[in-house]
């Protein structure tokens, strides 16, 4: 079992829903806050981000101190403020401020970033890329060599690093489930859709992380993979009505 904040995470309880918002803020505040708006509507236990070093961004995003004030919005909104750091400046402005941190696929190879974000002590949440796929970022060995540096307070997602994804296979997950457990495990779905994400939860997925965007006109980086307000409201009930089923 892993806590974020006040909520349980494990296998029997309600499924943790994550709104991944991303980058898809286009570095637009006002923006962050109607991503913020998407999800509480929703009824998602948690809204992620992703924060880069300030000086190190070549795109449009965030300064820290919109972050701060980002936090200090879904705070007022109920719901759980998270984010992904790209750099060990990230790593450190975060700490105060998140209950737990998410590595990205890309990092968890990365001991000395692992094991910045391990020094924090807060709960962790790791997207592994494709198992079977070195190609695709995380293998088995690199997974391995994960769990070395990080072994409690962990959760593990299991993630296809396609964009979009139409390469799940739900035997695939339970593989992973029964290989890595006891630690929960979840899914981080780059399907443009909700059937993976679903299909993760019937057979026992903790957590759910789903790219999400204002609406299908506006133009995000992740855009391809994101679900508009309606679809993620769907697929909020629908996991609901599934942990009612078996849980």
């Amino acid at each position: 079992m892993v806590k974020i904040g006040k909520t349980e995470v494990a296998f029997g309880m309600p499924t943790y829903v994550i709104a991944e918002a991303g980058i898809n803020h286009v570095g637009r505040f006002d923006v962050a806050k109607q991503l913020v708006n998407v999800a509480v509507r929703s009824r998602c236990n948690a809204i992620k981000f992703q924060t880069f070093k300030e000086s190190e961004v070549k795109f449009p995003n965030l300064t820290y101190d919109e972050f701060a004030k980002l936090k200090a919005y879904c705070d007022s909104k109920n719901i759980t403020f998270l984010s992904t750091p790209h750099s060990l400046s990230a790593i450190d402005f975060l700490a105060p401020i998140v209950p737990a941190f998410k590595i990205a696929s890309s990092h968890m190879t990365c001991d000395y970033f692992v094991k910045r974000v391990k020094m924090k002590g807060k709960p962790i949440l790791v997207s592994t890329g494709n198992v079977n796929h070195s190609s695709k970022m995380a293998n088995k060995d690199e997974i391995t060599n994960f769990l070395r540096i990080v072994s409690t307070n962990l959760v593990l997602l299991f993630c296809v690093s396609e964009y979009p994804c139409y390469n799940f296979d739900v035997k695939d997950f339970e593989n992973f489930m029964v290989r890595y457990e006891p630690h929960p495990i979840g899914i981080s779905c780059h399907y443009p859709d909700i059937e993976f994400s679903l299909q993760a939860v019937q057979v026992g997925a903790c957590v759910v992380e789903k790219h999400i965007t204002i609406d299908d006109d506006f133009d995000c980086p992740d855009k391809a993979v994101s679900l508009n307000p309606e679809k993620l409201t769907r697929l909020v009930k629908e996991i609901r009505i599934i942990d009612k089923r078996n849980r």
